[in-house]
């Protein structure tokens, strides 16, 4: 079946956070490489199976196929699971954590994705144009992942895959970061013998692939991950606001699931949340990890507004030109000391960027974003951060 992604700005998150809009403003991309299932986009070829390998995973080729995951818990409490769509032959997997909001107060819960779960009928119900589409588009010769086995995940916990509560906001069950423990469950054994893996995931779901980038690479152990973070800033706290992390840390109960390695990740005053960034970049320095975010994303700043300048929230975005300041400062400041993280920064305000649009019909800076994605795979050889 196709399978219809739900963008956070253009559907579940629109209900919440109005501002913004998915798409792109660049151009379309030209690049007509025709790579094979086993060559690497953009570059180097990690060690791997042969090519006769397969995961361990019953469902056909070519199709999404409903997988419950025993263990997981959407905010109403019912069980859920992913979609899997495995490639012809392959050994690289795409494993996609899907958008929706974030849930930790009654404004940004009303409008939050899934609040009643998620099954193999809300699978089957999103099927529609968008399986052809951005990074699931199998047919599109600019599409870096087109011959890789896709694993979506799901979002109807509302703590961007972080929590652990099972009595979170007005009760809800949030526990996403233990829905991540089951499914790793699930995927390591049955990718035991894949190439790469790729973490990614759009707006909530991007920081949810940050969050839960190093435990995956851990995971996985010998297995290269790679991290593709779409719309999912990870800002320091001059821009998401220690009160407002304190509140996510409360409500989530993340002091059960942050790494124990990261101690700038905890601060007196409830911040220190940015700083997983750079720790999963000093952690995994053989690996890369790459952000594609808009310099004025409306969503976004919708959500920062929520604690910025300080709490309680204003109910306004925080402005263009402080969430530009915030990425520019992330690009050229934080990762300035990490050279296996880089940023592909957007002169826009739309948001997301890669999961309804061709991957190569987005440039900034003039590059683009499928040649910086196929740079970030290749693990090594020039990889810069892009600016507008």
């Amino acid at each position: 079946m196709a399978l219809r992604f739900i963008i956070p700005s253009c559907a579940a998150l629109a209900l919440v956070f109005t501002s913004g809009a998915c798409g792109s403003d660049g151009a379309q991309g030209d690049d007509d490489d025709d790579d094979d299932d086993n060559t690497v986009d953009g570059g180097g070829e990690p060690d791997g199976p042969p090519t006769d390998w397969e995961p361990d995973i019953d469902a056909e080729r070519n199709t999404w196929t409903w997988l419950p995951v025993a263990g997981t818990q959407c905010m109403d409490g019912s069980p859920t699971g992913i979609g899997v769509n495995l490639a012809e032959a392959s050994r690289d997997v795409l494993i996609v954590m899907e958008g929706g909001g974030a849930c930790f107060n009654t404004f940004t819960c009303n409008g939050v994705a899934h609040q009643n779960g998620f099954d193999d009928g809300d699978l089957a119900s999103m099927v529609s144009d968008q399986g052809s589409k951005g990074v699931f588009a199998r047919d599109d010769q600019d599409n870096p992942f087109r011959n890789y086995h896709l694993i979506f995940v799901p979002y109807c916990t509302g703590d961007i895959f972080a929590g652990a509560n099972p009595d979170g906001f007005g009760g809800r069950t949030q526990v996403g970061y233990t829905n991540v423990t089951a499914i790793l469950d699930v995927l390591v054994p049955a990718f035991a013998g894949a190439r790469r893996v790729v973490l990614s995931g759009v707006s909530a779901g991007g920081f949810g692939a940050m969050y839960n980038y190093h435990r995956t690479q851990v995971a996985f152990g010998d297995i290269p991950v790679t991290l593709l973070d779409d719309s999912g800033p990870p800002l320091s706290d001059t821009y998401t606001t220690p009160c407002m992390q304190q509140t996510l840390r409360t409500l989530w109960n993340l002091e059960a699931t942050l790494p124990a390695d990261c101690t700038e990740c905890t601060q007196v005053d409830g911040g220190g949340l940015g700083n997983m960034a750079a720790f999963a970049a000093d952690a995994h320095p053989d690996r890369r990890l790459g952000l594609v975010t808009s310099t004025r994303d409306g969503v976004i700043r919708l959500f920062l507004g929520q604690g910025y300048p300080s709490c309680p929230a204003t109910g306004f975005p925080m402005p263009e030109a402080d969430f530009a300041a915030g990425v520019a400062e992330f690009r050229d400041v934080t990762l300035a000391d990490h050279e296996n993280f880089r940023v592909f920064s957007i002169d826009s305000g739309l948001h997301t960027w890669l999961f309804e649009n061709p991957v190569g019909s987005t440039s900034s800076g003039g590059v683009k974003l499928t040649d910086w994605i196929r740079a970030l795979l290749a693990g090594n050889g020039e990889w810069t951060s892009v600016a507008p």
